[in-house]
């Protein structure tokens, strides 16, 4: 960690110290990840305080909260608490409908738009937000309990895609709390795969099925699943090799899209995970979350061939290189 990391840390470590005793929301963003929940849960644990979201949390926490005994309030109203922390959000959009007027800042992500906006803000683009609030304990000389270890772990293994990227720091964090909390890696895995033996058959069927699409040296895998576990199957592809994978659930609820981009492919071909989920045909801007490896699209209502849509404005993107300079596709050149 460089020199001028340490100096913030304590600054802000000496700000946000003074909001102990008071009634604190650590508001996440909404669809909140592990990362969020995990970062906002360890902060509670700490100074005491509620973890909140929007509307709801990310399908895929839902084993965290339950294995941590984690509250979550949805909808919280920031004026009845006397101080708002935002954890691991970007922009005022990703708090609709519970934006605070004042509040203060944790997060990692690039091109972040509420900085300038905070009371005062722990800010720095790495691998997580978890890493940022791993930081801020130990400096505290509080290091976290097992729950909290856990919930740190889950968040760091959710923003580097199960290592699939990340940061050195995230990896050394990672081995400290599993030290820290007596927890093992097999632990933290378990928190993202259901032990039901309807979702580990998911997401073999949605496998074996898959619609295999190469562009260039990259293999991409679409899948339509029947069962609203999304998240769990396009990593489970990602994971068995592709380089990007896209996960459709159609059901009563209305649709769900996970895409996944390997860093490689991301790097190569200039891709952003949420911007081309942005431009599908019946998708649009502000209804996605995520960031450059990893986008989520959901909508009330069912958009045939949306997986089609998805494949169609990735090709529009992306034209084979000139000889000579490289296998891999590209983004053209405007």
């Amino acid at each position: 960690m460089w020199a001028g990391a340490v100096v913030q840390v304590e600054v802000f470590l000496n700000t946000i110290r003074l909001l102990r005793g008071s009634e604190i929301l650590f508001l996440c963003h909404d669809q909140a990840d592990s990362d969020a929940l995990g970062a906002s849960f360890a902060l509670a644990q700490w100074l005491g305080g509620t973890v909140g979201v929007p509307r709801e949390p990310a399908i895929h926490t839902r084993r965290l909260i339950e294995v941590t005994g984690m509250k979550v309030v949805k909808n919280p109203n920031p004026e009845a608490f006397e101080s708002v922390v935002v954890v691991d959000a970007a922009d005022a959009s990703q708090l609709e409908p519970t934006v605070p007027e004042k509040f203060y800042l944790i997060d990692h992500h690039p091109d972040n738009r509420l900085v300038d906006r905070a009371i005062d803000a722990f800010y720095e683009p790495v691998s997580s937000t978890c890493q940022l609030v791993f930081r801020l304990l130990k400096a505290a000389g509080a290091l976290p309990g097992r729950e909290a270890s856990l919930a740190l772990a889950a968040g760091i293994l959710t923003d580097t895609i199960h290592f699939h990227k990340g940061d050195a720091e995230s990896f050394r964090t990672f081995g400290e709390l599993l030290q820290t909390g007596g927890v093992s890696y097999e632990d933290v895995k378990r928190l993202y795969l259901d032990d039901q033996r309807r979702d580990r058959e998911v997401i073999l069927r949605a496998a074996l099925g898959s619609r295999w699409v190469k562009l260039g040296d990259y293999n991409i895998l679409l899948s339509e699943i029947r069962t609203n576990i999304p998240t769990f199957v396009a990593r489970a592809l990602l994971d068995l090799g592709a380089d990007m994978s896209v996960v459709a659930y159609e059901g009563p609820e209305g649709t769900e899209v996970r895409m996944y981009v390997r860093e490689e492919m991301a790097s190569a071909c200039t891709l952003d995970a949420v911007e081309i989920m942005e431009a599908v045909p019946g998708v649009g801007a502000g209804q996605v979350w995520g960031f450059r490896q990893f986008a989520a699209f959901r909508h009330r209502e069912a958009i045939p061939s949306i997986l089609d849509h998805v494949i169609e404005t990735l090709k529009s993107r992306l034209v084979a290189p000139r000889k000579g300079v490289g296998s891999g596709f590209m983004l053209p050149r405007g």
